[in-house]
C-alpha cells in the first residue's frame, strides 16, 4: 500500500552521525557535515616559562611538524613536563650509586609509560 501524500518519510530521518555510529552510513546516500575549524594552538610565554630545556625542545619539535587544537596543546604541555622529569631523572642517575640507580630506573619506567600514553593520545594534523 503506497504512502499518504505529505506523510511519506522525512519525519523519521536519522542524522548522518547516528548512521556512522550504527555502522549504516553509506556515502552514496548520506553526507556528513564538514567539521568545524578550530583555532591553531600556539603556546604562550607563561606556558613555556614553566618548562625546562627538555620540555621546551619537545614543544619546539612537535610544533615544527604538527598543528594542534587548544585542547591538544594542553596535552603537549603535559607531555613536555614529562620530558623535563625524564631529563631530571637521567641526570640524577648519572652520579648515583647502584641501589639508587635501580630505584631511579623504576621511576623512569613509570614516566616513560606516561610519556607514551600522552603521545598516543595526541591527534596530530599536518
Amino acid at each position: 500500500m503506497p504512502g499518504r501524500p505529505g506523510r511519506s518519510g522525512g519525519h523519521n530521518r536519522i542524522a548522518p552521525e547516528v548512521h556512522v555510529l550504527r555502522g549504516t552510513f553509506r556515502p552514496t546516500r548520506h553526507t556528513l557535515p564538514s567539521p568545524a575549524k578550530s583555532a591553531e594552538w600556539v603556546p604562550t610565554e607563561p606556558q613555556l616559562a614553566g618548562l625546562h630545556a627538555a620540555g621546551r625542545a619537545f614543544v619546539a619539535r612537535v610544533l615544527a611538524e604538527y598543528v594542534f587544537t587548544p585542547m591538544e596543546g594542553e596535552l603537549v604541555l603535559e607531555t613536555a613536563q614529562v620530558c623535563d622529569r625524564l631529563a631530571q631523572l637521567r641526570r640524577a642517575r648519572a652520579g648515583a650509586d647502584v641501589a639508587l640507580r635501580l630505584k631511579l630506573d623504576r621511576v623512569e619506567q613509570g614516566w616513560c609509560r606516561q610519556f607514551a600514553t600522552f603521545t598516543n593520545a595526541l591527534k596530530v594534523h599536518r
